[in-house]
């Protein structure tokens, strides 16, 4: 009886282990939606959601989602924000978002970020804190399929007018803006841009396709349109065909099912870069399963575009699809010809001086005197020169000529905001970014209100300064009681004596060189909000046609930036100017 009663007692304690090692892990997820009308949106969520419960019909393991919507419009962006602030407080496992704005998510995120509740983001990123992963359609990809087609219409020798309807206060639609532009320019294709609307939902679609047949009423005078989404690119197009202007080419984005009809039967439309869109809300699902399960992933994902024309309408399987084998082996072709990465020889090493035109601005370029040089980019620039055996010269030019310096040969290279060459065709875009530009606020730290739009204005006192933005991007200060612009030396210093003397209630600038210069004087009373109202601004190398990789900097520059994103280099420099990486900006 003792053996049996030992034997027993062995076989409940093996029992009893195999069961806890082997218990089912649950794990509680908070899902922050964007929109259920957006149809584009809706899709995200039914791959996300159709991800996970196949997960959960799997095995033993569980993930509770727990679903927000935001909804449109300015209230959306607000209903987001208190929503991400309910989620912290339960203290889910993970926190996914599709953001509905860039910054307003950012207080936000931080606190998740203090409260270790990882975050994954899809489709668009939020500006500043740390997000374990974030996943979104390659809209530069998107673009530059876009602009290889419409290339394929026309003579190389034709110049293409061009019409942009743009929405250039999101990283998405500028990056498939560029996109669109670098194909064109890579080709050698001439073309000119006529002039830029705003168009980017139904309304402000309607809105300017009135505009534009009232400025161009002839027909003719306009070959193609670009319309940076379906949102509002599909209610121009009806306007136009009802009003006859059946010469016109549109060039458009996102795949929505009406878009994609258009193309079929052919009104105006012949190319759509067109998501995958469940697909996108599938990935990150998977990602999110990934990372609970303790598996290492990515902290950026790309979701490919597929480019419906009239010759390929068959093989798009529609926003619920899943990318093929065959446009994926596409897709690798297609990088490989991108001369932006192109590798270069070290056979023909550069022992020369590269001369680089740039308009000084601390912290990116500091001019401390003739001649003398800091900034983070300098530092950059410099380490690269070092290890590449090169020299370099900084050449000091106003924002307003330095094009015309490149073109005249004063300079090798220049480096400015992209808005300023954005729509230039003898130009070249070359190598990395260098930095992001957007606006910042600067508040009391009791001031809490997310910095949205201008109605954020009203009841403040708003003093101002040059914020490296569009100038058709105008911030309209009128919404304030009072706006002033401070113009001369010292800006930030005098921004933060102001806001503290409680001689005004917003600052806004540039919100790097803020943050440059409350690093000098840091004041505890004081807040600095990252937003969205002048859009983000890459900050570019650029290059002429016949000489666009002088000296080999721009594989250089791809090289260094590579390597220092691993070994910590790049960080080191940019905590000397109390700045962070602006990796989430990138397209790889």
């Amino acid at each position: 009886m003792d053996g049996v009663k030992t034997l027993s007692v062995v076989l409940f304690t093996i029992v009893n282990i195999y069961g806890l090692s082997s218990q089912a892990k649950t794990w509680d997820v908070s899902a922050l939606y964007w929109s259920m009308k957006i149809e584009g949106q809706v899709a995200m969520r039914r791959g996300f959601e159709e991800e996970i419960n196949n997960f959960n019909k799997k095995g033993p393991d569980k993930i509770n989602i727990t679903p927000y919507v935001a909804g449109e419009g300015r209230q959306g962006i607000f209903q987001q924000v208190e929503q991400m602030d309910e989620a912290i407080k339960k203290k889910p496992h993970a926190i996914v978002i599709q953001p509905t704005d860039n910054s307003a998510l950012v207080p936000g995120l931080l606190l998740a970020n203090k409260s270790n509740i990882p975050v994954i983001a899809y489709d668009q990123y939020i500006a500043n804190g740390t997000l374990t992963s974030f996943l979104t359609s390659d809209n530069y990809q998107g673009g530059w399929d876009d602009g290889l087609h419409v290339e394929s219409l026309f003579s190389r020798s034709y110049e293409i007018q061009i019409v942009v309807f743009e929405y250039p206060r999101v990283s998405s639609t500028i990056d498939r803006v560029d996109g669109f532009f670098d194909a064109l320019r890579s080709r050698g294709q001439k073309f000119r841009v006529l002039k830029r609307y705003d168009a980017v939902d139904p309304e402000s679609g309607e809105k300017a396709a009135k505009k534009f047949l009232q400025d161009f009423p002839n027909k003719g005078s306009v070959d193609l349109i670009l319309t940076v989404n379906d949102g509002g690119g599909i209610s121009i197009v009806k306007a136009l065909w009802e009003k006859k202007r059946t010469e016109i080419r549109h060039a458009t984005f996102d795949g929505a099912p009406e878009s994609i009809q258009n193309i079929k039967e052919e009104r105006l439309t012949v190319v759509n870069s067109a998501q995958y869109c469940a697909e996108l809300g599938r990935e990150t699902a998977r990602t999110l399963i990934s990372h609970l399960l303790g598996k290492s992933i990515a902290q950026k994902k790309l979701i490919p575009t597929f480019p419906v024309t009239k010759h390929n309408l068959k093989e798009y399987p529609g926003w619920m699809g899943r990318p093929t084998a065959s446009f994926t082996k596409r897709e690798q072709q297609k990088l490989s010809s991108d001369q932006n990465r192109q590798p270069s020889s070290d056979k023909n090493r550069n022992i020369l001086n590269i001369r680089i035109g740039v308009a000084p601005l601390c912290p990116y370029l500091c001019e401390t005197g003739p001649g003398k040089w800091s900034g983070y980019i300098y530092d950059i620039l410099n380490e690269v020169a070092k290890s590449r055996d090169f020299s370099f010269q900084l050449e000091s030019i106003p924002n307003t000529r330095l094009v015309s310096a490149l073109q005249a040969g004063k300079v090798n290279y220049i480096i400015v905001p992209s808005y300023i060459i954005r729509y230039l065709p003898d130009i070249r875009v070359m190598g990395p970014k260098l930095g992001v530009s957007y606006t910042g606020a600067l508040l009391p730290v009791s001031d809490k209100e997310a910095i949205i739009d201008e109605e954020s204005f009203r009841n403040k006192k708003v003093i101002f300064g040059d914020m490296a933005m569009d100038p058709d991007l105008k911030v309209d200060i009128d919404y304030a009681i009072k706006g002033t612009k401070l113009t001369g030396s010292d800006i930030s210093e005098r921004m933060i004596k102001m806001i503290v003397e409680g001689r005004a209630s917003m600052a806004l600038g540039d919100y790097n060189v803020l943050r440059y210069s409350l690093a000098k004087k840091s004041n505890p009373s004081l807040r600095l909000a990252a937003t969205s109202l002048t859009g983000f601004n890459s900050l570019v190398l650029v290059g002429t046609p016949k000489q666009p990789e002088f000296g080999y900097l721009p594989n250089n520059l791809e090289k260094w930036f590579s390597d220092a994103r691993i070994n910590g280099d790049l960080k080191k420099i940019l905590e000397k100017y109390n700045l962070q990486d602006w990796d989430i900006f990138t397209r790889g």
